[in-house]
């Protein structure tokens, strides 16, 4: 007969801390470059609120069987919500830039103007932290 032992951390994540709803994690960090400065656009719905979008690269790096090393990039789409933090993105935000990205991951499906469904994957973001790039030294 195999025993298994269940940690306290696990004992505490299994109980529901808000009555009956059980919370979970769901949190991504990003670390990498900016490919174009941020898109800020107003919603139709309340032409005083924005939403801004912008995309992240990160690139990694895999060794082959012959032992190079190639760049894997991927890109990542963010979005914020918060009007707060918008106003300073629209200016903390561009191409280039290294940003440090804390945020949730959302998936949604909407209907491009083709008719087609499509899904699409982005970080909601929560926390946020621009690098502008460094100035060439003068000589």
């Amino acid at each position: 007969m195999l025993l298994a032992t269940v940690s306290p951390l696990a004992k505490r994540l299994a109980t529901p801390a808000l009555g009956s709803v059980r919370t979970f994690v769901n949190k991504a960090t990003i670390l990498g470059h900016v490919g174009q400065d941020a898109e800020v656009t107003k919603l139709t719905s309340d032409p005083n609120k924005t939403v801004v979008h912008f995309n992240v690269a990160t690139t990694e790096y895999r060794k082959d069987a012959e032992g190079k090393f190639h760049p894997l990039t991927n890109w990542h789409r963010i979005v914020s919500w918060d009007q707060e933090k918008n106003l300073h993105l629209a200016n903390r935000v561009k191409k280039g830039y290294m940003v440090y990205v804390q945020g949730s991951i959302r998936y949604r499906t909407y209907i491009a103007k083709d008719g087609t469904e499509k899904n699409l994957t982005e970080i909601v973001l929560q926390n946020f932290q621009s690098f502008a790039p460094k100035e060439p030294k003068q000589e």
